[in-house]
């Protein structure tokens, strides 16, 4: 296993630590976490270096405080190692190679098959792991022993009945768990269901209780632990109960028995039928030798008439195989999303508790690999063993075996990346003339925000990675996030910043001083999004300059001042550009003719509103149409904003479409259809959780009209609140003004307070 790890990855021994495997996203954001965490953050529960000024607790940070923890104390009490965190990071990953193989060949010992036979099954079904891809971007996920491990502990408890060996799978789930918290919810399913197929394989009054013994030793008290450490006291009351992407991130039939990494697969794929599109998450290929064993287990198990064993194989421990075997086929049928993703049942997600939480349930199937090869490699010996022709098979079963784990593992592009800013020499604290100790935290542009699963502000080109090495460096935080499960409400006070300027943010009474904030801007993608971001150039001062990216001072004052020069804008267009402006009732446009449709929807009755006394309350999971008939002085091919309040506030309204329907009245002629995500149209944000939301519209005729819907599929029957609709043509602009307030484009402003 060495020499094979030395030659699979040889720029880990080469360069364990000057380069990383992904230089970007969520593999990037993992050697980032653990370096600040341990270098920077001052406790061993809390990652403070984003979502400034709110942190988050350090496993669904993605920290994996084994490791980081570990470097933080070896640095804090000996020797400061913290500028070798990715070296721990990617030899720990080789090391979980080594013990994948090494338990899988206790188990297959255990399972009275020799010892060569025992040592090419391992090392083959180590490197066809389905956590092998994990190694792209997914470290924690990556440690290939965890899986084995509780299986060859579970193993031996069969054999001693210990209490020490409950402790010893206590203390191996929680210590995979401190990697990635998913080993948890994986690890308990299997051993609960573990234990359900003993008990009823013999029930009694004393298996009960033995079962419940360990069952608490082994699950529950680290349950109990990373209850009081994670959850109790938590300060933060609305992470989501329902994260986006149960429904889309499960596993298929075909991605458990094919796969595009194998060349027959890849030839049925191309000439044949075209496999269903697999996603990632559920990526699960057991290989060809288990596909076959399977069929034939199953086949003879039907010929028996289910009176008989699936697994005859295991000698004494053919107990175990039939147990924790089955225990992996239910979790395999839970990857599929079963019974939820079955078409008219999806409704029942609403009622499964805890099981929500699971937006990955496709690595759930990953028990079903290992158990699946298990039995059948120690059936296969079994059989072959009787045979004189057991060289010749178990040689071509091996053959098949390598030749598929070679083809998979190399499928997978782990070269490791130079980072030029990691470089000695390079780092951004050598910069000459910006002095760190003068802000309290970093904001990027563009704006990235991404783990409420409300909204989503995606990082684009190289802002990631730049802010988050900056930070790592430097010490200071970052406001953006990519974190798991993260508040709402923090979420909307972070994204106030940089939204266009419409209420002075909230998040600013939160920061603990006045220093100015870091803007750092990526300069390719600035240009293409200066709408958006434009006004947070607004009062910053330049401090630094490159090709790429720029660096700013950003005072906390700006914010105030550029609302503050908005209105007065807005006051004066209304006194003195009377020449351009025409009125219309209590508004003015550019236009003599009105240009513009505006609906305050007082008349509706709701419970919450933006302004007035109403507006549209809508059931989430039905297609509520908001508006119906022609646009204002409708022409083919102009360009209309429509424009709404929401109440964002609420969890996973963010998440809804907005459907618009072009069609042709009287005949009801489809002449057109556009999509919209919410949470990508937010333009601002009030203090009060609702956002305005815009829409471009262009006409295919000038001659129809335009359907608009908007529906959230996963809210059910909870509402949807919105208020203050308006269309206008996109060249136009509309305003009004009355006691107290100015207004323009759907955008009002208290004045005189």
């Amino acid at each position: 296993m060495a020499a094979l790890l030395a030659l699979r990855f040889p720029d880990f021994f080469q360069y364990p630590n000057s380069r990383v495997i992904e230089p970007y996203g969520d593999g990037f954001k993992v050697y980032a976490v653990m370096e600040y965490h341990a270098r920077w953050d001052s406790t061993l529960s809390r990652y403070e270096g984003m979502n400034y000024p709110y942190g988050e607790h350090v496993v669904p940070a993605d920290a994996q405080p084994l490791l980081s923890n570990a470097i933080k104390l070896v640095s804090r009490y000996l020797v400061d190692v913290t500028g070798y965190t990715r070296a721990v990071l990617h030899f720990s990953l080789l090391l979980s190679f080594l013990l994948c193989a090494y338990f899988l060949y206790l188990i297959l010992r255990k399972l009275e098959t020799p010892i060569w036979w025992a040592v090419g099954v391992s090392i083959g079904l180590t490197f066809l792991s389905p956590q092998f891809p994990r190694l792209s971007s997914h470290y924690g996920l990556g440690q290939v022993a965890a899986l084995p491990a509780i299986i060859y502990l579970l193993l031996r408890l069969e054999e001693t009945k210990s209490w020490k060996t409950s402790a010893w799978i206590a203390a191996t789930v929680t210590a995979f768990s401190l990697i990635h918290f998913y080993f948890y919810a994986i690890m308990a399913f299997f051993i609960t269901f573990y234990y359900l197929f003993g008990f009823l394989r013999r029930p009694s009054l004393r298996r009960l209780f033995r079962y419940a013994f360990h069952y608490s030793i082994q699950l529950l008290a680290p349950l109990v632990f990373f209850y009081f450490w994670m959850y109790h006291g938590d300060p933060v009351t609305d992470r989501t109960p329902q994260p986006w992407g149960f429904f889309a991130y499960h596993a298929i039939w075909e991605s458990i028995f094919t796969s595009l990494t194998q060349p027959y697969f890849q030839w049925i794929n191309d000439q044949v039928i075209k496999f269903q599109h697999m996603d990632f998450e559920g990526r699960a290929y057991i290989g060809l030798a288990a596909g076959i064993g399977l069929l034939i287990l199953l086949g003879r198990w039907f010929r028996h008439r289910l009176r008989q064993a699936v697994a005859l194989a295991g000698g004494p421990f053919n107990g175990f195989l039939n147990k924790a075997f089955w225990a992996s086929v239910v979790l395999l049928l839970f990857s599929f999303g079963y019974p939820f993703t079955i078409p008219g049942l999806e409704g029942l997600l609403d009622y499964a508790g805890p099981i929500r939480q699971f937006r990955s349930v496709g690595r759930f199937s990953w028990f079903f690999y290992y158990m699946i090869n298990l039995v059948v490699f120690a059936e296969l010996w079994r059989w072959v063993s009787k045979s004189s022709w057991r060289y010749v098979v178990g040689g071509l079963a091996l053959l098949l075996l390598y030749f598929e784990a070679y083809n998979f593992c190399t499928a997978v592009d782990l070269r490791l990346d130079e980072v030029r800013e990691l470089q000695p020499g390079q780092h951004y604290t050598d910069i000459e003339g910006v002095n760190y100790s003068d802000f309290q935290a970093i904001l990027t542009v563009p704006y990235y925000n991404i783990g409420s699963d409300n909204l989503w502000f995606h990082g684009e080109g190289d802002i990631v990675p730049r802010s988050l090495t900056l930070s790592m460096q430097s010490g200071l935080p970052v406001t953006s996030a990519m974190l798991t499960r993260t508040s709402l409400s923090q979420t909307l006070k972070e994204a106030q910043l940089i939204t266009e300027p419409y209420r002075l943010p909230r998040i600013l009474s939160d920061f603990p001083n006045q220093k100015p904030l870091l803007l750092m801007v990526s300069n390719d993608k600035f240009e293409g999004q200066k709408d958006k971001y434009q006004h947070l150039l607004e009062g910053a001062h330049l401090l630094y300059e490159t090709d790429a990216y720029r660096l700013f001072r950003l005072p906390l004052r700006t914010f105030g001042d550029r609302i503050t020069t908005r209105v007065r804008d807005i006051q004066n267009d209304i006194a003195f550009d009377s020449l351009s402006l025409y009125p219309h009732g209590d508004f003015l446009s550019r236009d003599s003719f009105v240009d513009f449709y505006y609906n305050s929807l007082d008349s509706l009755p709701a419970e919450k509103s933006y302004r007035g006394g109403g507006g549209f309350q809508l059931p989430g999971g039905e297609k509520s149409v908001i508006y119906d008939g022609p646009l204002p002085r409708q022409s083919a091919g102009s360009y209309y904003i429509l424009s709404f309040w929401m109440y964002l506030q609420a969890d996973m309204a963010g998440r809804s479409f907005l459907e618009v329907e072009e069609y042709v009245p009287g005949t009801g002629e489809g002449a057109g259809w556009q999509a919209h995500q919410v949470y990508y149209n937010l333009r601002a944000l009030d203090d009060n959780g609702w956002g305005l939301l815009e829409f471009r519209i262009v006409p295919n005729r000038a001659d129809t009209n335009f359907r608009v819907k908007i529906h959230n599929p996963e809210m059910g029957k909870r509402p949807l609140w919105l208020d203050e609709l308006m269309i206008r043509q996109e060249v136009s602009e509309a305003y009004r003004q009355g006691e107290g307030y100015v207004w323009k484009n759907n955008r009002w402003y208290p004045v005189g307070r």
